[in-house]
């Protein structure tokens, strides 16, 4: 085939002229012999010469189809004819090579070049983005703009986005701050990585200076609160979005569905669900998990019921969540009969499905069946149970009075024995059930270990208090003042006409504060009066 495509140019061309291989190329070059093919073919014909317009293009096909061996061979040939001093040409190898991931060949290239542009700046700084070699990155980014280029706005913002998502805040703000015009990426690249390391403050005056009528910068917002558990937030910022008139989309709904999930806000939630039909997309699959998993937690299992039985497909996340609705709800017998039907299914349950069908069985009081299913994780699927499982069989024989069985369980796993979250909620249960013995063994370990943890003085001082034990009791108190200890105050929330409001213990932030403590004060007589 080489040589009939050779002698086809050549009965066409019988006079002994050059002809431009780049011409020829788009001449012959079809699917079935694609232009990689023909300029094979084209070396071999004397009359046919590659220009600085041809390789680029080769190159690039060698890059986009994965030829390592074809793009050295031609990398030689670049050589050879002495194209590679070419900037464009010299661009695109850097390019190809860094698509191979083989950077020490693109640096090489590059160091080569007589002469630099900016896209071949560009092409280098993005070989090394895309390989997560972020301080390399930087550091030729750096020498581009001593040497009076300027970075294009995707490499910036590309940049901008791998500092971010590193961790490397000094880095993604330093070239942040330097580029002329911030693209909305590097915006949200920007606010993305502040959130994600705890920088609300910093990412919140950012946000304030960008552009509003776009739903991407609303979205980093709203996940980014949501990620760090700020879910007040998360559907405040998203109120707010709805106010100015900026559409949700898919990931808008997914993040504050989460949240509602969380602080269990069914009247918002069924809000969002109304707005998701609005907008006609409940059918869509990543939507209808996020629906089922705020319906489930909300309680209003039969309406999660309903989305379960309407998803086209059913995972392992989604059979674990009707499990857990059911569970926390009053029907252990459904968790179970739909722990039984996932598995007829082919459904293969994980680790979280065990921790729901635990948590399950335990609300109903199935102390054997727990037993059962924490032992057939490991024997029967294979399945290492994790802390979290442990905690969830130790809370569930404690609050059943098997304090004992509890803590010879916890004994056997040398892991375990002293980890402080499973010592912690034995002892809890010691507390509730006035088991003094166990309780004060329990609390010897966890305050040598743990002296700093205030939960464990606060639950020793309610265990003494039980027991009338008010000089030791003063003790602890006194201990937590002399160390400096002070308990987390809980925080309660209601939600009234979608707004929701949250509070702690003898909060007076609220606007309407004192209005709330004369009511209360007028309640708490009434329910005086009556008894």
């Amino acid at each position: 085939m080489s040589t009939s495509l050779v002698k086809t140019i050549s009965q066409r061309d019988s006079s002994p002229r050059t002809i431009s291989m780049s011409n020829q190329m788009s001449t012959y070059g079809t699917p079935s012999c694609p232009a990689l093919e023909v300029f094979r073919r084209l070396l071999n014909c004397p009359f046919c010469v590659a220009d600085s317009y041809t390789y680029p293009n080769v190159i690039k096909a060698c890059g986009a189809l994965g030829r390592e061996f074809h793009g050295r061979m031609i990398h030689s040939v670049v050589v050879k004819s002495g194209h590679v001093c070419d900037v464009v040409v010299a661009s695109s190898l850097v390019g190809m090579y860094a698509k191979f991931n083989l950077l020490g060949d693109s640096v090489q290239v590059f160091d080569e070049m007589p002469e630099r542009d900016v896209a071949c700046w560009n092409a280098v700084i993005s070989c090394f983005y895309q390989s997560g070699e972020a301080e390399k990155a930087l550091e030729l980014f750096n020498r581009m703009e001593r040497s009076g280029f300027k970075p294009n706005s995707y490499v910036s913002s590309a940049l901008v986005d791998m500092y971010g998502e590193c961790g490397c805040l000094e880095m993604a703000r330093d070239v942040f701050e330097r580029m002329p015009r911030k693209s909305l990426v590097a915006w949200n690249s920007t606010i993305r990585g502040l959130v994600g390391r705890g920088d609300i403050k910093v990412a919140e005056t950012i946000f304030a200076k960008t552009q509003k009528d776009v739903v991407e910068s609303w979205n980093v917002m709203i996940s980014g609160y949501v990620s760090v558990g700020n879910w007040f937030k998360a559907i405040e910022v998203y109120d707010q979005m709805v106010s100015v008139g900026v559409k949700p989309d898919v990931v808008t709904f997914t993040s504050v569905l989460s949240a509602c999930s969380q602080l269990a806000v069914l009247e918002k939630g069924r809000w969002i669900h109304l707005s998701i039909i609005e907008n006609r997309l409940e059918t869509d699959e990543l939507l209808m998990g996020a629906l089922l998993d705020m319906y489930s937690k909300c309680g209003d299992v039969k309406e999660a019921s309903r989305i379960f039985k309407s998803m086209p497909e059913k995972d392992a996340v989604s059979w674990t969540v009707m499990i857990s609705a059911y569970g926390s709800h009053g029907q252990p017998r459904e968790a179970l009969h739909h722990f039984d039907e996932m598995q007829k299914l082919g459904v293969k349950p994980d680790s979280v499905t065990f921790l729901a069908l635990l948590s399950a069985c335990g609300h109903a009081g199935f102390i054997d069946e727990v037993i059962k299913f924490f032992n057939e994780m490991r024997s029967k699927y294979g399945i290492k149970p994790s802390v979290e499982h442990y905690s969830c069989l130790v809370d569930i024989l404690g609050r059943a009075g098997r304090l004992l069985e509890a803590y010879d369980i916890l004994q056997q796993k040398s892991e375990r024995r002293d980890d402080a979250e499973l010592l912690r909620t034995l002892f809890s249960a010691c507390c509730l059930h006035r088991d003094n013995s166990l309780g004060y063994k329990i609390a010897r370990l966890l305050l040598e270990r743990y002296p700093d943890d205030a939960s464990t003085y606060t639950v020793l001082f309610n265990l003494y208090a039980y027991g009338e034990l008010w000089d030791a009791a003063r003790e602890v108190k006194l201990k937590m003042k002399e160390v400096g200890l002070n308990k987390t105050p809980g925080c309660s929330w209601i939600e009234i006409n979608e707004q929701v409001c949250h509070f702690f213990a003898e909060d007076r932030s609220h606007p309407q504060a004192d209005n709330v403590y004369d009511c209360l004060a007028l309640l708490s007589g009434h329910i005086e009066a009556s008894q």
